[in-house]
């Protein structure tokens, strides 16, 4: 089918007006852990100017019955449907610069069509970069710095290298498959994942939103002050350490993490690196602990504090 159909400018909106070097992705994906990508599109449609330029026909390429939106029954009537929407924006940085931003949820059906779709829509905007964002759970202490780590069309246009030191299968995303298919055209295209703590990766943690804007900066995106994210991840921060503070249980479980952490991710030249096998068997003895200990499953809510365990 025609993927020139799929995608639609709103009808106030000139398509050969519109310019901008970079394109942001925040699609969903099978996880946003921390709501990292909520937490971006909050932040910048609503700190920075934008609009809305184009849609996808989501009648096409979402599965309703798989999905269901919400709707609210009042009394004798339905209000407040959630229409599922993957919508193209128009933002503006705050040097005036333009850049676009790619929201809603990741689509379930036509993922061919979507990609070349997107492409043709990368090529009238003149997008010479895509930066893709996501949040991922990982056996990470959230007393030190989140990592990012990158991957890319073109492993040589990453600027800040920190991949991931292995070779893995997985289950793939929609964004993966945009990923290949906007490199095989010759676009410069990189992803960015923010590694988030498993025992947080439930909650809205602003912390990991804040990793993915820096992370956008260091890989020549638009510089996005993170002021009002900063507000919000103080309480959050407060939180969690009230809670580690008060159970020695999870106290030595943050701990383990940190001397793992500090080992495998901040450990000196000398040390040697290690492998995808090291890490799959970091990752099953952290989650077996957890099953074990019965720790920290449950995650507070923007900021609340998080349920005290038995």
């Amino acid at each position: 089918m025609d993927p020139t159909t799929l995608f639609s400018y709103e009808h106030h909106v000139d398509s050969r007006s519109l310019h901008g070097r970079t394109l942001l992705v925040s699609l969903g994906a099978f996880t946003d852990a921390g709501n990292a990508q909520d937490l971006i599109d909050d932040h910048l449609l609503n700190t920075l100017p934008s609009r809305v330029v184009g849609r996808l026909d989501m009648d096409q390429v979402y599965d309703y019955a798989g999905h269901r939106p919400e709707v609210t029954l009042e009394l004798d009537h339905f209000d407040g449907y959630e229409k599922p929407e993957i919508l193209l924006h128009e933002v503006t940085d705050s040097d005036g610069e333009p850049f676009f931003l790619l929201t809603g949820p990741e689509p379930s059906f036509q993922w061919e069509r979507v990609a070349t779709s997107l492409q043709i829509i990368v090529e009238q905007l003149g997008i010479e970069r895509t930066l893709l964002v996501q949040g991922f759970p990982a056996p990470v202490p959230h007393t030190r710095e989140l990592p990012v780590t990158r991957f890319a069309g073109d492993p040589d246009s990453i600027e800040v290298r920190r991949t991931m030191p292995g070779t893995f299968r997985l289950r793939a995303p929609f964004t993966s498959l945009l990923t290949l298919r906007l490199a095989d055209a010759g676009h410069d295209v990189v992803g960015l994942v923010v590694h988030v703590p498993q025992y947080l990766h439930e909650m809205s943690y602003p912390d990991a939103a804040i990793a993915l804007l820096t992370a956008i900066g260091q890989e020549k995106g638009p510089m996005i002050p993170v002021e009002g994210l900063e507000a919000l991840a103080g309480p959050v921060r407060e939180a969690v350490a009230a809670q580690i503070d008060s159970q020695e249980q999870l106290q030595e479980m943050v701990s383990g993490l940190e001397q793992r952490y500090d080992r495998m991710i901040t450990s000196g030249a000398a040390t040697e690196v290690p492998t995808a096998d090291d890490i799959a068997a970091e990752v099953e003895h952290y989650l077996a602990e957890i099953a074990e200990d019965g720790t920290v499953d449950d995650a507070p809510e923007d900021g609340q504090e998080p349920p005290a365990q038995g």
